[in-house]
Parts: structure tokens; C-alpha cells; sequence
């Protein structure tokens, strides 16, 4: 093998490892865009500001498809849930509002059809 043929297969090498991180990078920038802004619409929607189907509409402009099915939607929607219950005042009425947000993440795990994926099975008889 000359030293020609060997310069070219290292320059190939060296561009698909260039391009292969260029692409990685991409696409964690893309991932972290679509968590920061679905994470700031589930925030105004658990404070109110927005309806379940204008929230439907918006997070599906902004995030893809696979981010919707998959467990980053689901760990970004429990905290701003949980966001939402921390910024609660502690007052008499707590449990109303408290409620209120319960009514609210189930109507959203309804409309995007979240499963509830830390449910432990209950006793049954038989089984130990």
C-alpha cells in the first residue's frame, strides 16, 4: 500500500468521525430544545395560562414524534408537575389546588396517552 492510499483512508476515517459527532451533537441540541420548550408549555399549563387541546397542539409542533412516545415526555410532564405542587402556597385550600393539578395530569396523561410506568402491581391472593 502506498502512502497515498493510506493518507486517503485516514482523511476518510477522519471525516465520518467528524461528521458521525457533528450529527450527535445535533441531535442532543435538538433533544434538549424540544425538553426546554415542551417543559415551558406543561408550565403554563399547569398554572393555568393554557387548555389541554392549545398544549395538545403546541407540543406536538415542537417536539417529534419519538420524543412523545418515549420517557422524556413523561419525566418532563411530572416535573412540571411537580414544579407546579413546590410553588403551591401552604394555605387552608391546599388540597383543592392540589387537586385541581391531580384533574390536570390526568387529563394530559389521557390526551397524550401516558401510561403510568412506576405502578407497582397490588397483593393478590397466591401471590407472595
Amino acid at each position: 500500500m502506498d502512502s497515498d492510499t493510506f493518507s486517503g483512508i485516514v482523511w476518510a476515517v477522519c471525516l465520518i468521525v467528524i461528521a458521525i459527532g457533528v450529527s450527535l451533537a445535533w441531535h442532543r441540541r435538538v433533544r434538549r430544545t424540544e425538553r426546554l420548550r415542551t417543559g415551558e408549555l406543561l408550565n403554563r399549563y399547569f398554572g393555568g395560562d393554557v387548555s389541554i387541546d392549545e398544549l395538545d397542539r403546541r407540543v406536538r409542533r415542537v417536539a417529534g414524534r419519538d420524543f412523545l412516545q418515549g420517557t422524556e415526555f413523561y419525566s418532563v410532564a411530572v416535573a412540571a408537575f411537580q414544579r407546579a405542587v413546590d410553588a403551591m402556597p401552604a394555605h387552608k385550600q391546599r388540597t383543592q389546588d392540589e387537586n385541581k393539578l391531580l384533574i390536570l395530569f390526568a387529563a394530559l396523561r389521557n390526551k397524550f396517552g401516558m401510561t403510568e410506568r412506576y405502578k407497582t402491581e397490588d397483593w393478590r391472593p397466591g401471590r407472595e
